[in-house]
């Protein structure tokens, strides 16, 4: 089996969002579908379910792109800049990470119309973006990320064995226990130096294509279909080491005589995986003008379907003390599921044009407990094999039963015009965090300008702050003398700042 499935039963590790661990097929499952830019530099800052904001309106709500009175091309660029502080047992670190990528390219046709209007276009826009990095450092007198290994379901419980990290803790070979818990009695565990590195990235895009038209005087109508591509990639690399020689001794035999001989120095943990997700989208919405100034609109995004194919690769390496030959095993594979991301529903009141100023507001909710998923995709699963991963899909649903909600993501901006085309615009949103069992809600402050450099060249600069709070859980074991799951996990503050140039060109 693979890493991800040792993070829905298992003790996994590594770090989540929302309070949980991501290696659950539910942090992950969240993670990849849910939308948290929009790559377009003009339709960035103000929601567009009532009123055109670009061509990344669509995402929005389709209905809006019946606005659009000209023709145009559009591109975007954007560039973010990720700050993350975490705390782990009682040590800070902070670390911070540029990425820059293609946002968006789009083509807006409107049709020629004796009344009303028909607009038709597609390309391509980002919408989801990882960008993560932990650095964490600690001298841990509780656990040890080796108290995962000893789990006989865990996928590392064969390679930790091979490599030392774990072995029985008795004679008759009974029970597993970790190397660095042999020969002392839970209240006398020494401890151990952690250090680790994670890493994670990813972007996930559509092409799609879209279609808005004013279907009588005042009631726009429009649908777009998406193909979402993406990719999210897991670096992690931990470490134990005795730098306090805790764990002076010759148990481990040597001379192949039974004599002993040395002990351990370090063991070292390196998981990768890399994933490709492929799904499709519909939406379909309606805005309708109540008064010439006045509209409003609804919006509905079906839920999706996301197929995910990862590789991945995990290895244990134990150095000993007296610089021999290491032990060490690892284990790779690919591994393919699919998941089916919860629908969207948004509504939204928009002021247009009061004297050069529009006014938008919206409301998005999400039920992200309905999210689900098929781990038996692949027909060539032996039956014994099918009847397990059933049995980890209703963890997996009992799992984002328990710790999701229904959200309602509140959004609002203005924009302000000028006779000669140039546009002042802001914007907030306060996102609530989805998780159930700790609050990481999100705050988002959007500013942007549109400056007209010719009458055809139009020129969209947009800058975008996020901040939100978290807890990531490292790791989770079972504590043998009290007989209940514990983990480890770290408090986090993450802030992110995006900035977006486009163009648009008129024809």
């Amino acid at each position: 089996m693979m890493l991800l499935m040792a993070g829905v039963f298992t003790p996994a590790t590594i770090m989540g969002q929302d309070g949980q661990n991501p290696v659950r097929y539910s942090s992950i499952a969240q993670q990849l579908s849910t939308v948290n830019v929009n790559g377009d530099a003009n339709a960035g800052v103000l929601p567009s379910v009532a009123v055109q904001n670009g061509f990344g309106s669509f995402l929005d709500n389709p209905a809006s792109m019946a606005l659009i009175n000209k023709s145009y091309f559009n591109t975007s660029f954007i560039s973010n800049y990720d700050e993350q502080s975490s705390s782990y047992l009682g040590n800070s670190s902070s670390f911070d990470n540029n990425r820059s990528q293609f946002g968006n390219i789009g083509l807006i046709y409107s049709v020629p119309t004796n009344q009303g209007s028909l607009v038709v276009g597609g390309g391509y826009t980002l919408n989801t973006q990882i960008n993560r990095t932990n650095v964490l450092s600690g001298y841990n007198e509780t656990s040890t990320i080796t108290d995962v290994f000893k789990n006989e379901s865990s996928d590392y419980n064969n390679i930790a064995f091979e490599a030392y990290a774990i072995d029985y803790a008795n004679d008759e070979q009974t029970t597993l226990e970790s190397i660095f818990r042999i020969g002392f009695t839970p209240a006398t565990f020494p401890g151990i130096q952690q250090q680790a590195e994670i890493k994670q990235r990813g972007s996930v895009g559509e092409y799609s294509i879209f279609m808005a038209t004013e279907l009588q005087k005042n009631l726009f109508l429009g649908a777009s279909l998406g193909v979402t591509y993406g990719n999210f990639s897991y670096n992690r690399f931990f470490l134990e080491r005795d730098t306090r020689d805790a764990y002076d001794g010759d148990f481990i035999d040597t001379d192949s005589e039974g004599n002993g001989g040395t002990d351990i120095a370090d063991i070292s943990l390196e998981d990768e995986f890399n994933s490709e997700i492929v799904g499709t989208n519909v939406r379909a919405g309606l805005l309708y003008k109540l008064f010439p100034n006045v509209n409003i609109g609804a919006s509905v995004l079906l839920p999706t379907k996301f197929v995910i194919t990862e590789d991945y690769y995990s290895e244990i390496i134990t150095n000993l003390d007296d610089g021999r030959t290491p032990f060490g095993d690892s284990y790779s594979g690919e591994f393919s599921y699919s998941i089916r991301q919860p629908g969207q529903l948004s509504l939204g009141l928009a002021l247009e044009d009061l004297n050069g100023f529009t006014l938008s507001s919206s409301i998005e909710l999400i039920d992200y407990r309905s999210t689900s998923i098929n781990l038996t995709r692949d027909n060539n699963l032996e039956f014994r094999a099918v009847a397990n991963l059933r049995e980890q899909e209703a963890v997996f649903d009992s799992v984002v039963n328990a710790d999701y909600n229904l959200v309602t993501n509140l959004k609002a901006g203005f924009k302000y015009q000028s006779k000669t085309g140039f546009e002042l615009r802001g914007g907030f949103g306060f996102l609530p965090g989805k998780s159930s069992s700790y609050t990481a809600d999100k705050y988002i402050l959007s500013g942007g300008l549109g400056i007209p450099l010719s009458r055809e060249l139009y020129l969209d600069i947009t800058s975008q702050y996020t901040r939100w709070n978290d807890r990531s859980v490292l790791y989770e074991y079972f504590d043998s003398q009290s007989g209940q799951e514990r983990f480890e996990s770290i408090d986090e503050t993450i802030s992110r700042l995006n900035f977006m140039v486009g163009f648009k060109y008129r024809f």
